[in-house]
């Protein structure tokens, strides 16, 4: 409402002299205060043309004056709200909020801060997003920006770290060693929870499969039962290097367990090679990780170190091993004359025994290869001895094949009971002889 002290009344006569009524000026003074204070308008409320609101309607706290081209006058209403937002209104304010789930539409230029709450997009026409390609933030837990050095997405994700899409691939674990296992630490499967794969450092000696290996833990991951992130393919930063060269291929070590070495094992350790140096550095290395993952061959080499004579003659008697040279999961069982092997697979099998005849009268010997307590069809061998003193080495190969668990026995009968497998010892001008020596090697899976 205007200031009607500030309408200045007239210096002149209330009456005009002439006429006896009231004077000119002082009409128009009377008018004008009339028609500031809306004396034109029902209700005495003030027109917009001069200055009012068109209305004499006292506001409710919260409430607003919004214009109505249809009365020429402020109609006072009350602000109204959509999804996920929430009006509070007081004397003299009204505070607008978010209170869930903002609908975006149209795609482009979108910035939401996560604690405001979440932001779904619709695109409609533009079924994509655009990323500023030359961006500057900080990576941080749930947020995805443009890297500019990889030309890829970056995810920001717990332990600090950051994924770069299509670039790395993780393996979700947990740690229940017990201790902390540190960021650059070559793990293999350790069991399994209901939801997550149980990790421990991996050791190649021989001691576990090679299929337990699952990759490089990209981050340290304490045992709190908490999940973590283990790198099965890309970059692993931050990790010491400094005692090997770029380029060097990293095999998983055979003496410490979650180490790597740039040498080659060799049997009976497991040969895994499963990353290559891309920087050198004591605290800021990065290695690429791809493990070589290839079922693991079995085998083993044995003999028997003593002379061994059959009691009876035409009975068949398993020979019994008394040394291991190497093996790798293949081991003797028991009794000794039993070789297990602990997977399937097709396996060759090799045995060369060494008799020797105890007198001149002609006898026949017969060698042969039982599996599980049954005779391997064909696989006598049979040898012919008369002279005393004499020796004559018989060889048997066959490939068997084998289940989990299953073993193989070399038996021997002979005619006469003037007979033995015979080991010689060393001389000063060739190595020992032993009686029986068996190889089996896994040839498939």
């Amino acid at each position: 409402m205007p200031n009607i002290t500030q309408i200045t009344p007239p210096r002149v006569a209330f009456f005009d002299k002439r006429t006896g009524d009231i004077s000119r000026e002082w009409y128009r003074f009377f008018y004008n205060l009339y028609y500031a204070t809306g004396g034109t308008t029902p209700g005495g409320a003030i027109p917009t043309d001069r200055g009012g609101t068109g209305t004499n309607v006292t506001p409710a706290n919260g409430q607003l004056l919004i214009g109505n081209s249809v009365t020429g006058a402020y109609t006072v209403a009350n602000l109204g709200t959509g999804a996920g937002i929430a009006k509070t209104v007081g004397a003299g304010s009204l505070s607008i909020a978010n209170t869930g789930v903002l609908s975006v539409t149209g795609g482009q230029g979108i910035n939401a801060s996560p604690t405001t709450g979440n932001v779904t997009v619709s695109v409609g026409t533009q079924p994509y997003l655009d990323f500023d390609t030359t961006p500057s933030y900080t990576d941080q837990l749930g947020r995805i920006g443009w890297n500019e050095s990889d030309q890829t997405l970056n995810i920001g994700m717990e332990y600090g770290v950051v994924q770069q899409v299509g670039e790395e691939t993780y393996a979700r674990v947990r740690n229940s060693t017990g201790v902390t296992i540190p960021n650059g630490t070559a793990v293999g499967f350790a069991g399994a929870a209901t939801d997550a794969l149980e990790v421990a450092p991996y050791i190649a000696d021989g001691s576990q499969p090679t299929l337990y290996i699952v990759g490089i833990m990209t981050h340290d991951l304490p045992d709190t039962g908490e999940k973590g992130y283990c790198t099965t393919w890309g970059f692993v930063r931050d990790v010491d290097t400094s005692a090997f060269s770029q380029g060097d291929v990293l095999y998983v070590s055979t003496t410490v367990a979650g180490e790597l070495t740039n040498v080659k094992p060799t049997a009976p350790n497991n040969v895994i090679p499963i990353a290559a140096v891309v920087k050198v550095g004591t605290t800021d290395g990065v290695i690429f990780v791809r493990p070589t993952i290839e079922q693991q061959s079995y085998y083993g080499v044995f003999s028997r170190t003593t002379d061994y004579s059959p009691a009876a003659i035409n009975t068949a008697y398993a020979i019994q091993f008394d040394t291991t040279r190497i093996s790798n999961g293949v081991v003797i069982g028991s009794p000794t004359s039993r070789i297990v092997v602990p997977e399937s697979g097709l396996y060759d099998v090799s045995v060369t025994l060494q008799y020797s005849s105890g007198n001149s009268s002609a006898k026949n010997i017969y060698s042969w290869i039982r599996k599980n307590g049954t005779d391997i069809s064909q696989s006598s061998r049979l040898v012919s001895l008369s002279g005393s003193g004499t020796y004559s080495p018989v060889l048997i190969s066959e490939a068997i094949s084998f289940n989990a668990n299953d073993y193989i026995e070399i038996m021997f009968a002979s005619t006469s009971t003037n007979v033995s497998l015979n080991a010689v010892p060393a001389t000063a001008f060739a190595p020992g002889s032993p009686a029986a020596n068996l190889i089996i090697e896994q040839i498939q899976q």
